[in-house]
C-alpha cells in the first residue's frame, strides 16, 4: 500500500466517520477469479479508473482467486462493509433480493445482443433497486458469456442428465432447472469445484469458456456440450456503507469507473472468449454442439413456475417478448 505523507488510510471496515479533507480511504476488492481471468483484469481496471477519477483520494486494493472469501461470503461482507466491492454473478444475490434469481432462468435470452439490450433498458434499472435496500449498490455488469455442461460424460440431450450430480451455483433456480432436465443439481463452492470433479463428488458442471479454461477443468472432464442455457450477469456490488461516506467527488469517480469497466469487460471478454473456446475444443476429448430445442422444451414448465413464485412474471414477459426481435 502506497504512503500518502501524513495523510490517514481509512478502513472499508471502519464506518460510521466522514473522511476530514486530504484523507484518503483504501477500499478492498474481492473477486473470485484467477489472475488471468478477464474478470480479474476488469477489477483492476476499475480500480485504476477509481484512482484517476477520484484524484487519488479512493484507492481500490483487489483481491483475486477468492483470496478474501467465496461468492456467498462476498455478498455479506458488501452488505456490512468489511469489504467495499465485489464481483458477483446476479445468481448468487438471490440470497439477499430472491427476485434476482430471475437471471438464472434457463433460455431467458435468445442471444448476446438480447442479453445487453435489457441490462440497458429502465426495467433492468428498477429490477435492481431492492438491492440498496439490503446494503448493496449495483455500478455495472460484467459479461459472463453463456453457460454450458462439461463433465466426463456426453450431454446430448436432457436425457443425458438423469442420474447425474450437476454442480450449480447457490441458487433455488439452478438447481431446479437441473432437476427438469433429468439430474441433480448440488450447489459446490466455486474454489471446490476442481476436487469435487476430481473425486466424484459431482458429474458435471455448467459455465463459460474462459472460466473453464483458467480453472483448468478440462483436466477433470472430458466432453462439453454447447446448449447455452444461460446467460447471467456478473455484477460490479459496491458496499453502500462505503459509498455513503464517499464525497461527491468521490461518488462520481465510482459510478463512472463501473461503467467504464462494463465496456472495458465487453471488449476483454469477446477477444477471452473467442480464445478460450479454441483451446477447449484442443483440451476436450469432445465439443458438442447440441439440438437446443429440448432442452428448452424440458424447462419450460419450471421457468413459468419459478417466475410466478419469485413474483417476475411481468419481467420475465418483457425479456421473452421483446426477444422476439431478436434474431436466434
Amino acid at each position: 500500500m502506497r504512503t500518502i505523507g501524513l495523510s490517514l488510510i481509512l478502513a472499508v471496515g471502519l464506518v460510521g466517520a466522514v473522511p476530514a479533507a486530504g484523507e484518503q480511504i483504501t477500499a478492498r476488492y474481492s473477486g473470485i477469479q484467477p489472475a488471468n481471468h478477464p474478470s480479474t483484469y476488469t477489477e483492476q481496471f476499475f480500480g485504476e479508473m477509481v484512482e484517476t477519477l477520484s484524484g487519488g483520494t479512493l484507492k481500490v486494493e483487489t483481491f483475486a482467486n477468492a483470496q478474501l472469501g467465496d461468492a456467498v461470503a462476498n455478498v455479506q461482507s458488501i452488505r456490512n462493509g468489511t469489504i467495499g466491492f465485489t464481483t458477483v454473478s446476479a445468481s448468487n444475490l438471490n440470497q439477499v433480493v430472491p427476485q434476482l434469481d430471475m437471471f438464472t432462468l434457463p433460455f431467458l435470452f435468445r442471444n448476446e445482443a438480447h442479453f445487453w439490450w435489457f441490462l440497458s433498458t429502465p426495467e433492468a434499472a428498477e429490477f435492481v433497486k431492492p438491492l440498496e435496500e439490503k446494503g448493496i449498490k449495483l455500478i455495472g455488469y460484467i459479461d459472463s458469456g453463456a453457460r454450458n455442461f462439461f463433465g466426463d460424460k456426453p450431454i446430448r440431450t436432457p436425457a443425458d442428465l438423469k442420474g447425474q450430480k450437476v454442480r450449480v451455483m447457490a441458487s433455488p433456480v439452478a438447481v431446479k432447472m437441473i432437476e427438469a432436465m433429468g439430474g441433480t443439481g448440488t450447489p459446490v463452492a466455486w474454489s471446490e469445484l476442481y476436487t469435487a470433479l476430481q473425486t466424484g463428488v459431482v458429474d458435471s458442471a455448467e459455465n463459460n469458456h474462459p472460466s473453464i479454461v483458467t480453472k483448468k477443468f478440462y483436466e477433470v472432464s472430458k466432453y462439453y456440450s454447447l446448449d447455452e442455457h444461460a446467460r447471467i450477469p456478473d455484477c460490479i456490488a459496491m458496499s453502500l456503507r462505503l459509498y455513503n461516506r464517499l464525497d461527491d467527488k468521490q461518488k462520481a469517480a465510482v459510478i463512472e469507473a463501473g461503467q467504464l469497466a462494463q465496456a472495458y469487460m465487453r471488449g476483454a471478454w469477446k477477444v477471452s472468449e473467442e480464445g478460450s473456446f479454441d483451446e477447449l475444443k484442443a483440451k476436450f476429448k469432445e465439443v458438442i454442439t447440441v439440438d437446443k430445442q429440448p432442452f428448452i422444451d424440458a424447462v419450460a414448465p419450471m421457468v413459468k413456475e419459478e417466475s410466478k413464485r419469485l413474483g417476475v412474471e411481468k419481467t420475465v414477459a418483457f425479456i421473452l417478448e421483446n426477444g422476439k426481435r431478436f434474431q436466434k
